[in-house]
Order: C-alpha cells, then structure tokens, then sequence
C-alpha cells in the first residue's frame, strides 16, 4: 500500500516539475526581448523642463516637454502651494524663451506682463490656426490643483531651441466657450530654452591726427657787396667811382647786390 501511494505521489510531482520549468523559461524569454527595447526607447528620448512662475516669482505649475518617436508629449501639473483659481487656464508654448514681467514684445508695442515671451509659437512657414505652439487648457479643480497631459507632433525639439528659444505662458482665462474672461491676460510663464543673447557691441576709435607744418627757416638777409676797387694812379687825374646797390627782395629773404661800376671822367 505504501509503495502505491509513493509511486502515485511521483507522477504527480513529475508534471509539476515539468510546467514548472516551462514557466521559468518563458520568463527569461520575454525579460530579454522587453529590455533592449526599452533601453532604445530611453536613447531615443528628449526631454526639457521648466517651472512656471508669477510676476512675482512664485511658482504654480511644473512643465516637463519629451520628445520620441517624432512626438512631443506635455506634461503640465501645478505644484504644492499653488494660488490659481478654479476652471481653465489657456496654455501656449510662445516663440521667444524671456519671461520678463512689464515688459514690450520683442518687435515693440505695448508693456505688459511677459509680452517679451512674444506670440504664440509657429514652425517655419506655419500660419494657421490653431497655432503650432496651442495646447489644450489647463484645468484646475477646486482644490487648487489640475494636470494636463498632451501630444502633438506639431513642432520639435530643435524648433523650441532655436536662436529665438521657446516659452511655455497660462493665461488667466481660456478662449473656449463659457469660459471665464481673461484669455489673453498671462499670469505664469517659464522659459524652456532661452534666447540667445549676443549682443554686437560696436566700439568705435576716435583717431586725431594733428599735422604741424613747420616752415623752412629763413636765412637771414645777406647782402653781397663788391668792394671798390680803385685803379692805380697815372698820371691823369684821378677817375672817380660811382657804387651803386641793388636790392632783390625775394618772399622770404632779402639779397643786396653792390656793383662798383667806374665813372667816366669829365672831359677837360
């Protein structure tokens, strides 16, 4: 009887055994087929950041942007301690990365809170609407705390890190029907790539060029004189000489000239 029931217990134990292995090898099959996909999927991926804050520096909402598989997905929640108000808050991505409260946009105009974000962003040669940086609104719930989670493959990842850089504002209102008024007054912003800030700075170098003339000295005035000469004696009467001087001025020295030229004596 003993012998029976052992041998009974062996053939059960002996499935057992065998679905059991079958189960553990499946397993390490699907492990190593998942990981390598994964790890791709973790290469290929983007991703950038922010905080949305108010002009007076106070955060409310955490703004994360990743990119794969040629899609963007936003992700918007409000932090711990947030002060927005209950219902929907417009949300854009704008095409300037400066969040500077009482300040114009960036082509001019008027002043106002984060107007230096610009407007709503656009991919080269997109001009319709919705806008390629549009999001859907955030809503916030009673308690003060909302989250929004959405895909778009309307722009990418170097678009928003451009020269220009990229924003991420909430307005107060959100231009959707029943909505509360304020859809165009912003009242969070956060950079997600700065704009570039070169700035030319033109130094120009003022040369004087002081040019001295300094004339030739003039020689002093010398005059050239010829000493008479007085022939010899004979024994006529003496022949008497005339000494006549020529001056030449010229502009800048004065030249004498004496000629001795003799007399002819008087006849007599």
């Amino acid at each position: 009887m003993n012998k029976h029931v052992t041998a009974a217990i062996a053939l059960l134990a002996t499935p057992a055994a065998i679905l059991s292995g079958c189960s553990n090898q499946s397993g390490e099959d699907e492990s190593s087929t998942t990981t390598p996909s994964s790890s791709a999927n973790a290469a290929d991926a983007q991703q950038l950041k922010t905080q949305l804050k108010t002009v007076d520096d106070k955060a409310v909402a955490e703004a994360t942007i990743d990119f794969t598989g040629g899609f963007a997905t936003v992700t918007v929640e409000t932090v711990d301690g947030a002060t927005l108000s209950p219902g929907f808050h417009g949300l854009h991505i704008h095409a300037f990365g400066r969040c500077e409260p009482n300040s114009p946009a960036p082509d001019g105009g008027p002043v106002g809170d984060f107007n230096s974000a610009g407007d709503h962003f656009q991919g080269e040669g997109m001009t319709g609407m919705p806008a390629a940086g549009d999001l859907p609104p955030l809503l916030v719930r009673s308690d003060g705390n909302g989250k929004l989670v959405a895909t778009t493959d309307t722009f990418t990842e170097e678009q928003l890190t451009g020269p220009d850089g990229s924003s991420i504002l909430l307005h107060e209102g959100a231009d959707m029907p029943g909505a509360e008024q304020g859809a165009d007054t912003r009242i969070a912003c956060g950079v997600i790539s700065p704009a570039s800030t070169e700035t030319s700075v033109s130094t120009s170098t003022s040369t004087s060029t002081v040019t001295t003339t300094v004339a030739p000295a003039v020689p002093p005035n010398t005059a050239s004189e010829t000493t008479p000469t007085t022939p010899p004696p004979t024994t006529d009467s003496p022949t008497p000489t005339t000494t006549v001087t020529t001056e030449t001025t010229a502009p800048t020295e004065t030249v004498k000239t004496t000629t001795t030229a003799p007399v002819p004596a008087p006849n007599g």
